[in-house]
């Protein structure tokens, strides 16, 4: 049996809540409130919950504050905060004051089951819809990096080549007896180009050159 208390301020959300919830078996809940201190009142009297699903706004005691005074206070009751705000900073916050998940109000009956069982095992949760969000922006920021850096970095015709050899494997004095250069200028060309493009060594390097095209 899951036991839940209901934080929230608008009744309605928290008759719903209850409705959808305690029509699945093995759900109940225990108790309803309005604010985060009303939730402590409870835990304080003894009132037993395995999980507070709390919306993040609230007078007096929010989610986000309840989460942290819980896990200060050493309760073992778990905290899922609900959310209209579809904000990574909001769901980090929530996770670093110590609730175990993070859910957008919109989402779907299952993945709420789904989540509650999961919190359940002591494992956390984000809202799939705010992971994809994430991910999405990462992979964007990603591209716009390396467009950045792409553009920035003119190399010379010297420069490629020696990029090129230096991805095929080639040594120093290999490279120089390629190109009818002296070892002392492959070493101090390959150092350059380390610096240029902020890798650390010849390793990084032509993984930075193979990601940016420089080399195939």
């Amino acid at each position: 049996m899951i036991n839940i208390i209901l934080a929230d301020d608008h009744h309605i959300i928290r008759t719903s809540l209850k409705a959808l919830i305690e029509k699945h078996e093995g759900i109940k809940v225990v108790a309803e409130v309005s604010d985060g201190l009303a939730v402590l009142e409870l835990l304080e009297k003894g009132i037993k919950a395995d999980i507070i699903l709390s919306d993040i706004v609230m007078p007096g005691l929010d989610g986000i504050g309840l989460a942290g005074t819980i896990k200060e206070r050493g309760y073992t009751t778990k905290v899922v905060v609900l959310s209209i705000l579809d904000d990574e900073k909001y769901a980090s916050n929530a996770f670093i004051s110590g609730a175990f998940a993070y859910l957008s109000k919109d989402i779907e009956e299952d993945e709420l089951l789904f989540c509650l069982q999961h919190v359940m095992k002591g494992k956390r949760y984000l809202s799939s819809n705010l992971c994809i969000s994430i991910l999405e922006r990462f992979n964007t920021q990603l591209n716009m990096l390396s467009q950045k850096m792409n553009t920035e970095i003119n190399f010379s015709e010297r420069e490629i080549n020696v990029l090129k050899l230096i991805a095929d494997g080639l040594t120093n004095q290999e490279i120089a007896d390629k190109l009818y250069l002296s070892r002392r200028t492959v070493e101090s060309q390959r150092e350059a180009l380390i610096s240029r493009t902020g890798t650390k060594n010849s390793a990084s390097l032509v993984r930075f050159a193979m990601r940016n095209g420089y080399v195939a």
